[in-house]
């Protein structure tokens, strides 16, 4: 008789799988990379690359888990025992540890201590995220006063406001003097910052609540967890595009440079993007589809969910473009009004009209007859130019674009406190529910392998660990370090296991097994498209991938923007032993499988 756990219903699973799925990367990464990549332009590698690895792979996790109903080690070693350093390579050290212990004779401390070293892929993404998650609770609880306190720079006295905020922006002082009270260099940054250590510490509470009733639990808490923030969107798009400047965020969207799709990195990034987006190599896909009945349509789901996140990234970069067009519209109008004053006070008789706003200052002086001994002079000198255009080009990644740009414009909003709270606990919503996915591989696995531990135990002490670990972000430093982390500890490594995957199930299974058990759950042979891509495109894509990804890591020197308080600017800096982090992350998650395999091999793992 089959024991194991299953969802109440399909559409418990459905709002699991899509809970996962859409997270923080569909409301600032995606957003980002369009605006980096030649706007419209970045659809085009995106959606191909959706075809050429999305859907196969999303295919390939959810049919194994269902069809083996196993967590991720026991799907791969049912695939071939050689194959379970696959499955250790998604969880992390807990998994490490308890495999050393169940599998290994009297070499035993060499592999507890090997593998312990060996951080893996979860744990490794599961403790950033929550720090994430803990800023946006930062920000989440400070809304919830009449007047947001990034609205307006903190005063000394009553007459002079803070330097730094004044040489910058509110908003950009409250994010990184308030909220991280960064250090301008990742050596100078050791102590902690307490107020982050506090939000830490509450979003792994939560955390544990989430993850402590169960798989059903879980399930009921996706309902809302994942309807809720498309609510949210809905009503921000709503409101985004009522907003004045909101056409011209938008048509700066789509307004593709064709240039772009030159550029090898832009189709690198659109493919490293279809792996965060959907969650692929983490093994939440296949922690989740086994729980699903031996029949489900798994096929269906696959089309359903990926199609449903690429959707949502592109609504969401949509709302977050007219929101941008807003902001930049407002900016620029600003600095209109503050030329306008200027032209005033040296040509009385001179007025700027709004429909000279995206005009140069030299097309400016031109308009109204300046020569140049006018112009020269010192008001005329301090105009500049003001351009919805220029403000839309101002560049702002990864968190920045939640913490700073958006909470920019939500500032002008009427009610603005209201819709502040609305966005934040929108992006609770949804980083919870990639981070209950994140954390259900590691408990699935560990309770699929015979351990005798509760659940409850089980996630306390995950919890706890990741939270001391996850220290490390709450330091003065801590963003930086969570930018590497972002950018270098799971893309090589998700890809690696992508493609480790694909090649087990097609050359080791053999495609024609894995064509039969797909006839078994879902009534019909997978057609070309699917076993051509999982035979050839797929891995191929894979391989390219990887080498461009390991290619433009060694060809420049690594380097992170360091926050300088005395000008309130960002410095290039050069990253102290940065490839070494870099690839100790990757080796960490990647290297246990062809160590599992030679184990296997000579007889240490039976």
């Amino acid at each position: 008789k089959d024991t194991r756990p299953a969802w109440d219903n399909k559409l418990q699973y459905l709002m699991a799988a899509l809970g996962f799925a859409v997270g923080l990367g569909n409301i600032w990464r995606f957003p980002y990379l369009c605006k980096k990549n030649g706007g419209g332009a970045f659809l085009i590698p995106y959606v191909i690359m959706l075809f050429v690895e999305g859907y196969p792979l999303y295919y390939l996790e959810l049919a194994v888990g269902q069809k083996i109903r196993k967590g991720t080690i026991g799907v791969w070693t049912h695939i071939h025992p050689m194959l379970g350093g696959v499955g250790i390579a998604m969880v992390n050290a807990i998994i490490c540890i308890q495999q050393s212990i169940i599998h290994c004779n009297d070499l035993t401390l060499f592999l507890n201590c090997y593998k312990l070293l060996n951080l893996q892929i979860s744990l490794l993404i599961g403790l950033y995220y929550n720090m994430i998650l803990g800023w946006a609770l930062f920000y989440f609880f400070n809304s919830f006063q009449a007047n947001l306190p990034w609205a307006t720079c903190p005063r000394i006295n009553a007459t002079h406001a803070i330097p730094e905020c004044e040489l910058s922006s509110p908003t950009n002082y409250f994010w990184y003097r308030d909220t991280l009270d960064i250090s301008h260099t990742i050596e100078d940054g050791g102590e902690q910052n307490w107020r982050m250590v506090v939000v830490l510490f509450v979003a792994w509470v939560i955390v544990f609540l989430g993850m402590n009733k169960g798989i059903k639990s879980s399930g009921k808490v996706m309902y809302f967890a994942t309807l809720f923030p498309y609510i949210v969107l809905i009503a921000f798009f709503i409101r985004g595009m009522t907003l004045d400047g909101a056409i011209d965020g938008v048509k700066y969207m789509f307004s593709p440079d064709v240039s772009r799709l030159k550029d090898a990195d832009v189709w690198r990034e659109a493919a490293t993007q279809i792996f965060f987006s959907l969650g692929l190599g983490y093994g939440s896909i296949i922690a989740y589809s086994s729980y699903n009945q031996p029949k489900n349509n798994c096929r269906k789901d696959a089309i359903f969910v990926a199609s449903a996140n690429c959707l949502t990234s592109i609504f969401a970069c949509v709302t977050v473009f007219s929101i941008l067009g807003f902001k930049a519209k407002t900016r620029a109008m600003d600095c209109f009004e503050s030329n306008k004053m200027l032209l005033l006070e040296q040509q009385p008789g001179n007025y700027l009209d709004e429909n000279l706003l995206n005009f140069t200052f030299k097309e400016i002086l031109f308009e109204f007859n300046l020569d140049d001994s006018q112009a020269s002079t010192e008001r005329l000198l301090r105009m500049v130019n003001c351009s919805i255009e220029s403000e839309l080009n101002t560049n702002v990644e990864g968190p920045g674009l939640a913490f700073i740009a958006f909470t920019e414009a939500i500032i002008k909003f009427p009610a603005a406190p209201f819709w502040s709270i609305l966005f934040f606990f929108m992006l609770l919503n949804i980083g919870m529910s990639s981070e209950f996915g994140i954390l259900q591989t590691v408990v699935t696995s560990v309770l699929d392998s015979g351990v005798k531990i509760s659940k409850t135990l089980l996630t306390a002490i995950m919890c706890s660990g990741m939270f001391v670990v996850g220290l490390l972000f709450s330091q003065r430093s801590g963003s930086y370090f969570l930018d590497i982390f972002d950018s270098y500890s799971a893309t090589l490594a998700l890809v690696t296991i992508a493609l480790f995957e694909v090649l087990a199930v097609s050359y080791i299974y053999k495609i024609s097994r894995f064509e039969k058990d797909l006839k078994e759950m879902v009534g019909v042979t997978p057609g070309y498209y699917w076993t051509i891509s999982w035979r050839f495109t797929c891995p191929l894509a894979l391989v390219i991938i990887l080498g461009a990804s390991l290619a433009g890591l060694f060809r420049k020197p690594l380097t992170y923007s360091g926050w300088n308080p005395a000008t309130a600017t960002k410095d290039k800096l050069l990253f102290p032993w940065g490839v070494v982090l870099i690839i100790f992350l990757v080796l960490a998650s990647v290297a246990c499988i062809p160590v599992y395999a030679i184990l296997y091999h000579y007889g240490v793992i039976k």
